[in-house]
C-alpha cells in the first residue's frame, strides 16, 4: 500500500511553472492511499472511502524542484486511463513552491506510427522482471536493473514513452497477445506490443535450419492472427548500453536496437551522452531475426510436429 496525493489537493501556476500545496494540508490525515493486486487498483481516500477502482497505470512523472536544491520525483497515477492520484518519492512541505523542472522520458519530438509499429515497444501496465521483482513498465526508470536473458540485470540508460494516435493506420497499430497465445504461461497475461517487437523463438529447427538456437520474430509475424489495439495507445521503449533480450509477462522480448532515428526521439540534454554510450553496444542485434516467410515455415513445422505427437 502507497500513500500519496489526491488531485485536488496539488495547485499549478502555470505561469511561474510552479507546484504546491495548501499551507493546511495536514500529510498525518489527509494523505490518501492505493492498493494494487492482479485485479487492479484500489485508491481510498483519508476516511477510508473508496474513490476509485481499475487497472493502474503511470503518465511521464513530474519532476520538481525542491526549494533547499535537489529534485523529487511525483508519479501521475491513472486509474482507467483517468488521472487519479500524486504519488511523491518524498513529502512535498505544504505552501511551499515547487518549481516544474523537464520531465526526463519526453522525447525531443513526437514519433510517427510507423517509427512506432517499427520499435520495440510495450503497452503500459507491461509487468517487466526487475532486481525488485515483477514492476510495470511505466514505472521503470533510468538506472533500474532489468533482468536479462544474456546478461544478467543491466541498467537502463532510458525509458521512452510514445503515443500511437487514436486514427493511426491500422498497420501500424499494436497488437494485442492473448495470455498463453504461445503456450502455457507464454504470455502470463494479455499483452500490447507494437507490430515491430521481437518474440523470441526457440526449438532445433532453428539449429538445424540457420545454426542458431533463438532468433526473434516481429509480432505481427510470430502471431498473425492477434488483436489489433483499439484507440489512443500509450507504449514504452527501453534502451540499454547494447540490444537486450527481457523477461516480460513469461516471456523472453526484444529491447530497442537504436539506430539514428531512435536517437534522435531521446531529450536534448540526453542524446549525445547517450548517443556516445551506445555507439559500440548497439552495432549488432541481440539475436538474429527471421523473415516473415521463415516465420511461417516454423510455425507449420511446430503445428505439423504437434499433430504427430497427439496422433
Amino acid at each position: 500500500m502507497e500513500y500519496g496525493y489526491p488531485v485536488s489537493a496539488l495547485s499549478f501556476d502555470a505561469e511561474q511553472a510552479r507546484w504546491s500545496l495548501p499551507h493546511d494540508f495536514d500529510a498525518e490525515t489527509m494523505l490518501w492511499q492505493i492498493s494494487h493486486d492482479e485485479s487492479g487498483a484500489t485508491l481510498t481516500d483519508a476516511l477510508g472511502t473508496k474513490r476509485a477502482q481499475g487497472v493502474m497505470t503511470a503518465d511521464v512523472p513530474l519532476v520538481l524542484e525542491k526549494p533547499g536544491g535537489g529534485t523529487l520525483r511525483l508519479d501521475r497515477i491513472e486509474i482507467d486511463g483517468v488521472l487519479a492520484f500524486y504519488m511523491p518519492a518524498d513529502l512535498l512541505v505544504p505552501g511551499a513552491d515547487y518549481r516544474e523542472v523537464e520531465p526526463f522520458a519526453l522525447p525531443a519530438r513526437a514519433a510517427s506510427p510507423e517509427e512506432i509499429a517499427g520499435m520495440q515497444a510495450l503497452g503500459a501496465g507491461t509487468m517487466v522482471a526487475t532486481s525488485d521483482g515483477p514492476a510495470p513498465i511505466d514505472w521503470l526508470r533510468p538506472g533500474d536493473r532489468v533482468l536479462t536473458r544474456d546478461n544478467g540485470y543491466q541498467p537502463l540508460l532510458w525509458v521512452g514513452q510514445h503515443t500511437m494516435p487514436r486514427r493511426a493506420p491500422v498497420e501500424t497499430r499494436p497488437l494485442r497477445l492473448c495470455a498463453e497465445c504461445f503456450g502455457e504461461s507464454l504470455p502470463e497475461r494479455d499483452v500490447l506490443v507494437t507490430p515491430g517487437t521481437g518474440i523470441l523463438l526457440a526449438g532445433h529447427e532453428l539449429e538445424l535450419w540457420f545454426g542458431e538456437s533463438e532468433m526473434f520474430a516481429p509480432a505481427r509475424h510470430a502471431l498473425p492472427q492477434a488483436e489489433t489495439g483499439a484507440g489512443r495507445q500509450i507504449l514504452y521503449s527501453m534502451l540499454f548500453e547494447a540490444p537486450q533480450v527481457v523477461l516480460a509477462e513469461g516471456m523472453w522480448v526484444a529491447t530497442v536496437h537504436a539506430d539514428a532515428g531512435y536517437l534522435s526521439l531521446l531529450p536534448d540534454t540526453l542524446r549525445g551522452p547517450l548517443t556516445a554510450q551506445v555507439a559500440t553496444g548497439h552495432a549488432e542485434p541481440a539475436r538474429a531475426w527471421l523473415d516473415d516467410w521463415e516465420v511461417a515455415m516454423f510455425r507449420r513445422e511446430r503445428l505439423a510436429r504437434a499433430r504427430r505427437l497427439a496422433a
